[in-house]
């Protein structure tokens, strides 16, 4: 266990080197700053603007270095800031870094080492992508939660059928669907408090958390409200609103149950 653990803390470490950079290519399509989304909302009359995360460069705002992989060494491009004009990184760079790894070996020692890890440390890695996007941008790539779920569903495929439970997957997918299902209602129903990639991930946390037990995709929805709620009075304290991206909060909430899925599933033994 301690091997597998170290192992996983490395490739954390790598795997969270590779992405830094990309995840922080996103832009929006237009200057970014924080989104009325409420305004956006469509109606016949007024279209709404088109608004999506655009893949260009990573650049400096102050001396615009283009930054590569060699400019955000974990640790080291904390302190050392742009190499082109010493601007501090911004905080989504450490968080990566430091979150990614992390969560990856408390999933992988929370779950025995097994390996119904596998596909949570996988889960792990793409929540990371999405939330630190939707942290800086307000939007979630419309492609992050599909590939997900796309390559999640394979991943759950192989293991439940090397474990025995092939009926695992149905439940799974079931779980994917109703939660989808859900959160769309709710898009229809408050237009503007929940953009349509919130939709998406919907589908994608339904899946993995299904897999592990039915009930658990209740209990990542309801942490994810609440930690919903506190980004919310966050957002109030800093800025005097309570606009929040809602995608961050709900990837943590789901981690969180999956972390606690042994204390939370006692209940239902």
């Amino acid at each position: 266990m301690t091997f597998t653990l170290l192992f996983t803390a490395v490739a954390g470490i790598a795997t969270a080197w590779a992405i830094t950079v990309p995840l922080h290519r996103y832009k929006e399509l237009r200057p970014m700053s924080p989104r009325d989304v409420a305004a956006e909302v469509a109606t016949p009359d007024d279209p709404g603007p088109v608004i999506r995360a655009s893949y260009r460069e990573a650049r400096c705002p102050d001396c615009h270095h283009v930054f590569g992989w060699s400019d955000v060494i974990p640790v080291w491009s904390w302190f050392h800031g742009c190499p082109g004009c010493g601007r501090r990184l911004p905080a989504t760079v450490p968080m990566v870094q430091l979150g990614l790894p992390l969560a990856m070996v408390l999933t992988v020692a929370l779950l025995g080492g097994s390996w119904v890890a596998l596909p949570y440390v996988w889960l792990v890695v793409v929540l990371t992508a999405i939330a630190t996007v939707d942290l800086r941008i307000w939007l979630i790539p419309y492609w992050m939660p599909w590939a997900g779920a796309a390559v999640g569903l394979v991943l759950i495929t192989g293991v439940s059928i090397g474990i025995g439970d092939p009926g695992a997957i149905g439940v799974a997918v079931l779980g994917a669907v109703l939660t989808f299902l859900l959160f769309f209602v709710l898009f229809l129903v408050a237009p503007g408090k929940l953009g349509f990639g919130d939709v998406r991930l919907a589908l994608l946390l339904g899946l993995f958390l299904a897999w592990l037990h039915p009930v658990l995709p209740v209990y990542g929805l309801l942490f994810g409200a609440v930690l919903g709620v506190v980004m919310g009075l966050g957002a109030m304290l800093a800025r005097g609103d309570s606009r929040f991206p809602f995608g961050p909060a709900l990837a943590l909430g789901s981690l969180v149950a999956v972390w606690l899925h042994e204390p939370i599933l006692r209940g239902f033994v």
